[in-house]
């Protein structure tokens, strides 16, 4: 019976709808409207750009955890000429931490699915690049914890995937050995790639569909699609 490794968010833990809400209430709350910042759709756009900007920075460790907290916002702020604003950057910064934890949103299927897996026997953690104290938050408010026997983040390890340093860490913090467990993730780079090179299993989570070359062991658009999988 393998042992199953789930990313978190965007996996189980509906990250976009979550940080929208939270950005909507950001936005609402400190009257950004008033500071000058264009409409709402237009402002989490922005984020979501300079996020993601951040996040493939601090994966590739050119920029480190506390510089990606501040930097997001002060790149989302550019377009209305506000990213020198370093105390409104800070105050969206910390509403935006101790929002957004604490939303509960989950992608469609994810309790049916781990239902059905620990029903099977599959003993289930989770692998994620995430931060300690916010990742372990967001698995206890939305119910997650139990079904899982750890949670195992980057900030935690010491590595981000796709380094072989994270899947290997993680095998040896479990107890595991690598032909025994699988991946279960939405990113290709970080989550499937990383797990097949380090000869772990792979279920990909491509709800959009997005094409790629890759050779990987299962693919999936749905969580409920994982049951019809064989994962002995």
């Amino acid at each position: 019976m393998q042992t199953l490794f789930f990313d978190l968010d965007h996996t189980l833990w509906d990250f976009e709808k979550n940080s929208r809400e939270a950005l909507t209430e950001g936005y609402d709350v400190l009257n950004l409207a008033a500071e000058g910042v264009g409409e709402l759709k237009k402002y989490i756009s922005s984020y979501e750009q300079a996020n993601n900007w951040c996040w493939a920075e601090y994966r590739a460790g050119r920029i480190q955890k506390e510089q990606l907290r501040g930097l997001r916002f002060a790149l989302a702020m550019e377009p209305w000429g506000l990213s020198e604003n370093k105390e409104l950057g800070e105050k969206l910064g910390k509403h935006y931490i101790e929002t957004s934890p604490f939303k509960t949103n989950l992608i469609e299927g994810t309790v049916e699915v781990l239902e059905e897996l620990k029903s099977r026997g599959h003993r289930m953690l989770i692998l994620t690049n995430g931060f300690e104290e916010v990742q372990h938050l967001k698995v206890e408010r939305c119910g997650l914890a139990k079904f899982f026997d750890e949670v195992y983040t980057s900030d935690a390890l010491g590595f981000k995937k796709p380094n072989p340093l994270a899947f290997q860490l993680a095998l040896e913090m479990a107890s595991e050995q690598a032909e025994n467990v699988t991946m279960l993730g939405d990113s290709l780079e970080a989550d499937i790639i990383g797990a097949r090179e380090a000869g772990w299993g792979q279920v990909y989570f491509n709800p959009q569909g997005t094409p790629h070359t890759e050779e990987i062991q299962h693919e999936v658009k749905s969580l409920v699609e994982i049951l019809d999988i064989v994962l002995n």
